[in-house]
């Protein structure tokens, strides 16, 4: 993203400073290599900056110096940089740990980085100070400052809707627009709503709207500088040389690492009342929940709460199965961070598609080339459909007439759902399928599900409607076995889960030894929703096998265990929300983690683009290449509202699981929930679990993004100044003399009693060196931006006196003063030592005003240099 760049100008007494950041007019590139740019809270930052390519290929070379920013460190490599290139800011207060990677473009990279801040940024934008306005600790900016500075627009209009509880047309509204976002402003009540739709202000609306940080003012609203870090996602810095914003940079964190909350922005106590929303569900009866939260990096959330079983089926004596009941509460399982999770459609993201995406990068698979084409795959045509079951024109399963253009699908259609696929054949189910009906218990053997889907008749014509599809992802598992070789299961533990060392990821547990009391249970009676399912009967009048007890460890989902033996591509995978916090940083990096790339970021890029059928309606697409993403322009996916930026992907899965990925916030948020563990209330699907509100799963995420709350002040108050000596200096002493002896440095200390030592400017009230006399000194203290005054209180200043002492006896023994008679001493009568008039200054040949002007001067960049120290956003290090 391009943004207007300013210069920073500090003035340090009469001195002009150079710009913070020297931007031409036509940006220059920066040099080949990398480039970091480092600020600290110290006069000297030094941030022992490391670098290194993917593969671990060290610097050829690195260079350090200074700007007015702080340390610059460069680093030269003998390999093109045409991938990634990381670096670790070993000095860092708060990350020192991270390696953090960043895509060069055509060869270089140039980063800006802040101590304790995880993230990664372009060149800071000046605020000019007089745009500024400071309320209570913090700095306001104004909208249309931003929109200025930035790509941010705006406008002012009336409330079209019913805005948090006034009526349509009462409100004045500014409404602000930044990429696809927007966010809608009442600028007289000074609350907030964030992507607001339809389905937002239909379902959980205490959760829509907020506070907002900000006021109206002088035909401007202004916005904290908070306010603008949480609601626009840029980051601010207040630095001595100016306020300053921080465009984002694309940035991949090469290994999650657990920290506090706090460090990355959340308010704890806003954290703590999701958990206190869980825990009342819970207590009312609601599923086992589980949360992962990772947030710039960092693992900041990995709980849970609930009970992973709290029903079971028995075996009575004959040995037939009884119905499933509520166990006494002493024997229900509590659900911790290391239950694992049937993951459902989830299964399709980071199960198949991190298999396809790797495939496409490694350039082992044409997303265009047609699925008939494929080995195996021949007899995918519309000559081979079978109209059968309730799959016949006109029958129960809706196919109202036939459609034609199998041999036309390609790879790119069954991803976009748009193949024209049945949503769900049935297979299982004999009563349903018909002639298409398959079961099998060997994972290995795939020619029957092969034949079974090469023989399903077409809902819709090809490329003409978008139809959530589990058949098309049961088709792209079974070819990521085809041309990899491998079973579905054992390729992704190869390639994805043991490298990414996901010990609790993968498909079939109770076969991998996984203890079932680490599982959380499922439906109470099998799929049989109570009584209410059954498969139908053979041509021999026997029951077609449906399980009937209660599941654990074994995938719920019906095509997946009986017609693919719990492999399957659209369903099947297991997990902890910790390994999905893993798989989901994954995406988020753009496939890299740990040191290693898995799909490139070109790859998982273009999966995430928005399609549609119809080119005009783009902008309301909710789909990718498998990913659901949050549309830009409509009512959007609808568990990304409340909260999630409108570039967020993610999917859910029906067993009660939901991940978010936002790479505006660097958030990832996984959701995993056993909702379909509770009787059945309402036939065939209306299970009780369902009708909590956690199982709705947007509350939680929409919570998470509440506690993500910036408001800290941005400067803090000076309290007092240490005092200083008096000095006395002799007779006839030149002012800058008497200036010379008077510290270059006092010590602050602020309202929090942190000590800040700063540059001080001294001047002399009416000094005359030739009068013996106490003069008052008054030094101007050079504070850095964040440090002001305290309230209602004029600035610091340091304070002290310079007596000059009375004119010694002309002659005086010992006498070294003006007019002394040593030999040899200043003003003596030695001719070989013999000095003008205007004592040792006027040795150097400068005159007296000059070494005056000069010790200005030293002061000045002292008052740069000595009070350089920094107030951002987050993670102070005072």
């Amino acid at each position: 993203m391009k943004i207007l760049r300013r210069l920073a100008v500090l003035a340090a007494s009469s001195l002009a400073i150079a710009p913070l950041v020297s931007v031409p007019a036509a940006h220059a590139a920066p040099p080949p290599g990398l480039t970091v740019h480092y600020t600290d809270s110290t006069s000297a930052p030094v941030g022992a900056i490391a670098a290194q390519l993917l593969d671990g290929t060290a610097p050829s070379s690195t260079e350090v110096a200074t700007d007015a920013f702080g340390e610059v460190t460069r680093f030269s490599f003998d390999a093109s940089l045409d991938d990634t290139v990381g670096f670790r800011v070993t000095g860092d207060s708060a990350f020192a740990d991270d390696v953090r990677y960043v895509t060069p473009e055509s060869g270089s990279a140039e980063v800006w980085v802040v101590d304790g801040d995880p993230r990664v940024y372009e060149a800071p934008v000046a605020i000019d100070q007089d745009q500024l306005r400071v309320q209570d600790r913090r700095a306001y900016v104004g909208v249309s400052t931003l929109a200025e500075l930035t790509d941010l627009r705006f406008q002012y209009g009336m409330n079209g809707y019913r805005f948090d509880g006034s009526p349509t047309g009462s409100l004045e509204i500014l409404t602000v627009y930044r990429d696809r976002d927007y966010f809608e402003i009442a600028v007289d009540t000074n609350r907030i709503g964030s992507n607001v739709t339809g389905n937002m202000l239909n379902a959980h609306t205490g959760l829509v709207f907020d506070d907002v940080d900000g006021f109206r003012a002088d035909g401007d609203y202004f916005l904290s500088l908070g306010a603008v870090e949480r609601i626009l996602q840029l980051g601010t810095l207040v630095h001595p040389a100016g306020t300053f914003l921080l465009e984002p940079q694309a940035v991949a964190h090469d290994r999650l690492v657990e920290a506090a909350p706090a460090t990355v922005g959340f308010d704890e106590a806003k954290l703590a009342e999701l958990d206190a929303f869980v825990q009342r569900q819970v207590d009312a009866g609601g599923p086992a929940v589980a949360v992962s939260v990772t947030k710039d990096g960092r693992l900041v959330k990995d709980d849970a709460w609930g009970f992973a079983q709290k029903y079971s089926t028995s075996i009575a004596p004959d040995g037939t199965t009884q119905p499933a009941a509520l166990l006494p509460e002493s024997e229900w399982t509590p659900a911790t961070s290391e239950t694992v999770f049937d993951l459902a459609s989830n299964s399709k993201m980071y199960a198949t598609n991190y298999a396809i995406q790797r495939l496409v990068s490694e350039g082992r698979l044409d997303l265009d080339r047609t699925l008939q084409s494929f080995p195996g795959w021949e007899g995918f045509t519309d000559a081979n459909s079978e109209y059968t079951g309730k799959w016949t024109v006109g029958g129960a399963g809706g196919i109202p007439a036939v459609y034609t253009g199998k041999e036309t699908v390609t790879i790119r259609d069954i991803l976009h759902h748009v193949g024209g696929m049945i949503p769900d054949p049935e297979y299982p189910n004999l009563a349903s399928a018909g002639g298409l009906w398959y079961q099998t218990d060997d994972a290995d053997d795939r020619a029957g599900i092969v034949d079974a889907i090469s023989r399903t008749p077409l809902r819709y014509t090809p490329r003409t409607v978008f139809a959530y599809s589990d058949v098309d992802y049961m088709i792209l598992g079974l070819l990521v076995e085809q041309i990899t070789g491998e079973r579905l299961d054992v390729y992704l533990e190869r390639e994805f889960y043991g490298p990414l060392g996901l010990s609790d990821t993968g498909f079939r547990p109770l076969d991998a030894g996984v203890d079932p009391a680490r599982i959380a249970a499922t439906e109470l009676n099998g799929n049989t929703r109570d009584g209410n399912i059954s498969f139908g009967v053979d041509d021999e009048g026997r029951p077609v096998p449906i399980r009937d007890y209660t599941l654990r460890g074994e995938v719920h989902d019906e095509k997946a265990y009986y017609s693919m033996a719990g492999v399957a591509g659209h369903a099947g995978l297991f997990s902890t929300a910790g390994d999905m916090a893993v798989l989901t940083q994954l995406m988020l990096n753009g496939g890299t983690y740990g040191g290693r790339e898995y799909f490139s970021k070109e790859v998982a890029d273009a999966f995430i683009e928005p399609y549609s059928v119809n080119p005009a309606t783009i902008g309301s697409s909710t789909i990718g290449l498998g990913w659901r993403l949050h549309s830009q322009n409509a009512a959007a996916y609808y568990y990304f509202n409340w909260g999630p930026s409108r570039s967020t992907f993610g999917h859910q899965g029906w067993t009660g699981t939901l991940t978010v990925i936002d790479p505006v916030h660097q958030m990832t948020i996984t959701i995993l929930t056993n909702m379909r563990h509770s009787p059945v209330v309402s036939p065939p699907n209306g299970f009780q679990g369902a009708s909590f509100d956690v199982s709705d799963l947007a509350p939680v995420s929409a919570m998470v993004y509440r506690a993500l709350v910036h408001d800290e002040p941005d400067y803090v108050a000076e309290a007092s100044v240490s005092s200083v000596e008096p000095v006395a200096v002799d007779h006839g002493t030149a002012e800058a003399e008497a200036l010379a002896t008077l510290p270059a440095t006092v010590t602050i200390t602020d309202e929090a009693d942190v000590s800040h030592e700063v540059a001080v400017s001294w001047s002399l009230d009416g000094y005359d060196g030739a009068l013996s006399d106490a003069y008052a000194a008054r030094g101007e203290l050079q504070r850095p931006a964040w440090l002001i005054a305290a309230d209602g209180a004029e600035p610091l200043v340091a304070e002290t006196t310079v007596t000059v002492r009375a004119a010694a006896d002309p002659g005086g023994p010992g006498e070294g003063g003006p007019g002394g008679g040593t030999p040899g001493a200043p003003g003596g009568s030695d001719p070989g030592t013999a000095k003008p008039a205007g004592g040792d200054l006027a040795s150097t040949g400068l005159p007296a005003e000059a070494w005056a002007g000069f010790a200005l001067l030293v002061l000045a960049l002292g008052g740069l240099f000595t009070g350089v120290a920094i107030r951002r956003r987050h993670l102070r290090s005072e």
